[in-house]
């Protein structure tokens, strides 16, 4: 098959959830024969630089395109003001970029074109007029869930009104978009159950982000050793991130600290903002910024701790930590669509003081600390493997092809 990805940041180089999941897609669908194109933006805050378009380049056939979605506050106002359309939605609404998706589609035939995300369904009138391809929508999250739990936990009240309107302004863009898509790919089954819900009649097929076997770097199950360690991981420019994180070093972290005074919290994520470095100056607290191999950074430390109180769709970081056996505490939000068991393959808490509980219960108890591990490690090498998720969706797409 001939397929066109279409994306709305750069799926290379993989820095957050959102691209590992485009890329690890693409490079497995690949790999499996199928010839891939890929049209994407570059973004201000997702640039791809000459370097690494080269990088990418090696690997399959891509063309960018620079689109400013920097956020303006008069633009937010205008919008605010004199529209009904999410402001967040629209910044992804380009002439030039369509033009070369114009060109794309005249120039060559696709048999299908893969939509990564709710923002780029406003191109879908575009590609019936240049093209007879499948065109496929990969929802990467319900994305007004996300906004909508955003509002609810936000303590500003003028941020808490502004997410509100923005999150149902989502949801109305998000509902006018079901089915005009051909076959949709959720990327956790919770995730379908809410397109169904919004209306959605074409045919779906769940595919979640997974992972490289081959490369996973998986640590033997014998050799781990306890750690008096906790590290996160996330892009800090992300807004559920930074909430969870916060609540973390604030409301858990500094008890932890008092009953294990050697404790540590490794922190690593890019594009933190100056007070949220600021902020993550405490005792017993390491800030590593941005880093160069998310899988190292990750196996040099013990524990995994994922608090998130917003956002949908699945967290890869979580899975990739699980891949190398690291335990990991999170919050039914976190767990959200991965089919998990509390305290079987991961750790599930709500409030603090159950965070606090479950960590001093993997530190002081060895045992549970590696059945935890090895759990985590079986069950993610077991159902998210790239290559059987990638052979899935190509079958989906034959069978659904025009």
């Amino acid at each position: 098959m001939r397929i066109l990805q279409v994306c709305h940041k750069p799926p290379y180089p993989a820095l957050d959830g959102g691209s590992i999941a485009m890329l690890n897609l693409a490079r497995s669908l690949s790999r499996l024969g199928h010839e891939i194109t890929v049209l994407t933006m570059s973004t201000p805050k997702h640039q791809l630089t000459i370097e690494d378009k080269q990088e990418f380049s090696k690997m399959m056939t891509v063309h960018s395109v620079y689109v400013n979605t920097k956020l303006r506050f008069p633009a937010m106002v205008r919008n605010l003001l004199f529209s009904r359309e999410p402001y967040i939605a629209i910044r992804f609404i380009s002439a030039e970029f369509e033009n070369m998706l114009v060109e794309l589609l005249s120039a060559e035939t696709f048999d299908i074109v893969q939509l990564e995300g709710l923002y780029l369904t406003p191109y879908i009138p575009v590609i019936r007029k240049n093209s007879n391809a499948l065109i496929a929508l990969r929802a990467h999250n319900v994305e007004h869930a996300i906004w909508q739990r955003l509002a609810a936990t936000m303590g500003n009240p003028l941020k808490k009104w502004y997410f509100g309107i923005l999150a149902r302004r989502i949801k109305r863009f998000e509902s006018e978009a079901i089915d005009s898509y051909d076959v949709l790919l959720p990327i956790t089954a919770y995730d379908l159950e809410n397109y169904v819900k919004m209306g959605n009649t074409r045919p779906a097929y769940v595919c979640p982000a997974g992972i490289d076997i081959e490369t996973a770097g998986t640590t033997p199950k014998k050799t781990h050793t306890m750690h008096l360690t906790l590290f996160f991981l996330g892009s800090l420019d992300w807004i559920p991130n930074r909430e969870g994180l916060l609540w973390f070093v604030s409301e858990v972290f500094p008890e932890l600290l008092r009953r294990n005074p050697e404790l540590k919290l490794h922190i690593a994520g890019r594009n933190a903002p100056a007070w949220l470095k600021e902020s993550l100056q405490q005792p017993g607290i390491l800030f590593h910024g941005q880093i160069a191999n998310a899988k190292e950074f990750m196996q040099a430390y013990g524990i995994m701790v994922a608090p998130c109180f917003s956002g949908s769709g699945m967290r890869v970081k979580i899975i990739e930590a699980m891949a190398i056996g690291k335990p990991v505490i999170t919050t039914p939000i976190g767990a959200e669509g991965l089919a998990v068991k509390n305290e079987e393959n991961i750790i599930i808490a709500s409030q603090a003081d159950e965070f606090i509980d479950q960590v001093e219960r993997l530190l002081n108890h060895p045992e549970f600390y590696l059945r935890i591990g090895q759990n985590a490690q079986s069950f993610v090498l077991a159902a998210f493997n790239n290559k059987i998720l990638a052979a899935g969706v190509a079958e989906f797409y034959k069978a659904h092809m025009r």
